[in-house]
C-alpha cells in the first residue's frame, strides 16, 4: 500500500534526484525572479533576453550582479562586445508572459524579436547612456540596473573565465526606480512590486511562470535591537560613513521606532566633522555632548 502524505510532506520519504545538466531546473525546483536584459546588437538595435540565473553578487562596498548563461547566446555576445547592458525587472502581467516566453527561444536575431515585442523601449534618462553604445531600457519595468561588464575581474578569476557557462560579472553603474516606487524601497511604505516569477524549463516542453501573492510585512519584535541588527541598519545609510561593531553595540538600547532617526543623526554629525568611521569613542563623545 502506498503511504499517503499529509499537506506538510512529513510522510513522504526523500529519494535521490538524478544529477543532470541545468540541474537547477532538471533535477530540482528553483523558483525566482528574472531579469529582462537589454543589450545592443551588431546592427545597433536593442535586444531583449530573459534570464533566470541572474542575481546579486557583491552587496557590501561594491554593487555587482552575476548573470549565468549559455556562452552562445546573443545577449552574451552583445555584452562581451559592448560591455554594456541593462537589467529590467517587470511586474507580473499575464498579457506579457507570452512575449517573455518567445524572447527566451535561442538563436533569434533582434529584428525578429522586435517584430512581436509588446514592451516599449525608451532611451535611458542617465546622461551619456544612450545609443549607439548603450541599450535602451524597458518603459514597463519598475526598476532598471544599468551595468558595465567587468572584463578585468572575469579574466583574473579562472572560475569565471574558464567555466563551460558564460559568467557575466556586471558592475551596477546606476539603479533606476519608477518614481512611485522610490518611497517604498526601504520598507516604510505599504507596497511591494508584484514581481513575476519563473520556475524554468520543465519536461522538455514547457516553461513555468507564476505571480507572487500580495506582499505583507511583519515588525521585528522590539526587544531592544541586537547589535547585529543595529550594525546592519547603520551601514546601509551612507556608504561614506561606516559604523564599527563596537559602536553598534553601544546603540542597542534605542527603541526600534527611533533607531533609523538616531542613526541618521549620527551619520550627519560624522559627515559634518569629517569622520568616515563611527567608532565607540565617537558615540561616547556624542552622548557626552547631549547631556
Amino acid at each position: 500500500m502506498t503511504e499517503k502524505t499529509n499537506s506538510s510532506g512529513l510522510g513522504d520519504p526523500f529519494v535521490p534526484s538524478p544529477m543532470r545538466d541545468n540541474w537547477y531546473q532538471s533535477s530540482s525546483f528553483y523558483g525566482s525572479s528574472f531579469a529582462l536584459i537589454t543589450s545592443v546588437d551588431e546592427t545597433g538595435l536593442t535586444n531583449i533576453g530573459p534570464y533566470q540565473l541572474s542575481f546579486p553578487f557583491e552587496v557590501i562596498k561594491r554593487r555587482s550582479w552575476m548573470v549565468i548563461s549559455r556562452p552562445t547566446s546573443n545577449t552574451v555576445a552583445n555584452v562581451r562586445r559592448t560591455r554594456k547592458c541593462a537589467l529590467n525587472f517587470v511586474e507580473y502581467d499575464a498579457a506579457k508572459i507570452q512575449t517573455i516566453l518567445e524572447f527566451g527561444y535561442p538563436g533569434q536575431p533582434t529584428a525578429e524579436k522586435m517584430a512581436y515585442n509588446t514592451f516599449k523601449l525608451v532611451d535611458s534618462p542617465t546622461p551619456g547612456r544612450g545609443l549607439p553604445d548603450h541599450p535602451q531600457i524597458i518603459a514597463d519595468a519598475f526598476q532598471v540596473f544599468e551595468c558595465t561588464l567587468d572584463v578585468e575581474r572575469i579574466n583574473e578569476n579562472p572560475i569565471l573565465r574558464d567555466s563551460a557557462s558564460a559568467h557575466l560579472l556586471l558592475n551596477i553603474d546606476n539603479i533606476l526606480l519608477k518614481q512611485s516606487w522610490l518611497g517604498q524601497v526601504d520598507g516604510r511604505g505599504d507596497r511591494m512590486p508584484r514581481i513575476a516569477l519563473t520556475y524554468g524549463f520543465r519536461g522538455a516542453s514547457s516553461f513555468w511562470f507564476g505571480e507572487t501573492q500580495p506582499a505583507y510585512k511583519l515588525p521585528i519584535p522590539d526587544k531592544g535591537p541586537k547589535h547585529e541588527v543595529v550594525h546592519y541598519e547603520a551601514n546601509r545609510i551612507d556608504p561614506e560613513v561606516i559604523f564599527s561593531l563596537e559602536a553598534s553595540k553601544q546603540l542597542t538600547g534605542i527603541p526600534r521606532a527611533f533607531l533609523r532617526q538616531v542613526l541618521e543623526g549620527i551619520v550627519r554629525q560624522a559627515k559634518a566633522r569629517g569622520v568616515a568611521q563611527v567608532d565607540a569613542a565617537f558615540v561616547t563623545e556624542l552622548n557626552r555632548e547631549r547631556r
